[in-house]
C-alpha cells in the first residue's frame, strides 16, 4: 500500500468527459505505465457538466472503491474533479474499470427517461370539466380562506 494521494484535475469546456480525464490521471499517477486503448464510444465522450446521471453514478463508483471523488462546475465553463486515495493506484484503477463498465453497460450511465403511460380505465377530462373542476377548487380556497381586516389607511384610500 502506497501513501496517501489527492489528485485535483480540470477538465476545459471541450474535453470533459472521462475520456480526457483518463489520461491526465495516467500521466499523473503512473508515468512508465502505457496508456489503455478503450474505443470510442458516444458514453465515453459525454460531458461530465451537462450529464448529472453520469456524475452521479460516478461519485457512487468511487466510493465503494475507496476513492473520495468530487466535482463541481467552474464559472468559466471548465469542470474540476478532485479525487482522494489512502493507495494512489486505487484512483487510476477505478477509473478504468469504470470506463470499461460504460463501454460495456452503457445504459447505466444514460439518463433514463421516463415514459408515461395513460392510466387505464380512466378518460382524460374536457375542457368544460377541467374549468369546473378548477371553479370548485377555487370556492373551496375561498370558503376556507380567513377573513382579512383591512388596514385602516387602505379604508381610507390612501397609498402607502
Amino acid at each position: 500500500m502506497e501513501d496517501e494521494l489527492a489528485v485535483r484535475v480540470i477538465l476545459s469546456a471541450g474535453k470533459d468527459s472521462i475520456r480526457y480525464l483518463y489520461p491526465l490521471l495516467k500521466t499523473k499517477l503512473n508515468t512508465q505505465a502505457k496508456i489503455a486503448r478503450f474505443t470510442d464510444s458516444e458514453v465515453l465522450n459525454e460531458s461530465l457538466a451537462n450529464s448529472e446521471t453520469a456524475l452521479k453514478v460516478l461519485k457512487k463508483e468511487y466510493k465503494t472503491n475507496g476513492v473520495d471523488f468530487f466535482s463541481r462546475k467552474l464559472p468559466d465553463g471548465k469542470i474540476e474533479l478532485l479525487f482522494h486515495a489512502k493507495d494512489r493506484n486505487m484512483i487510476l484503477a477505478t477509473t478504468e474499470k469504470i470506463m470499461r463498465d460504460m463501454q460495456e453497460n452503457s445504459q447505466k450511465y444514460q439518463k433514463k427517461e421516463e415514459v408515461v403511460k395513460p392510466t387505464k380505465g380512466q378518460k382524460e377530462p374536457t375542457l368544460k370539466e377541467e374549468i369546473q373542476n378548477a371553479k370548485q377548487i377555487q370556492q373551496e380556497l375561498l370558503k376556507n380562506a380567513p377573513k382579512q381586516s383591512l388596514n385602516k389607511t387602505m379604508k381610507k384610500r390612501k397609498t402607502v
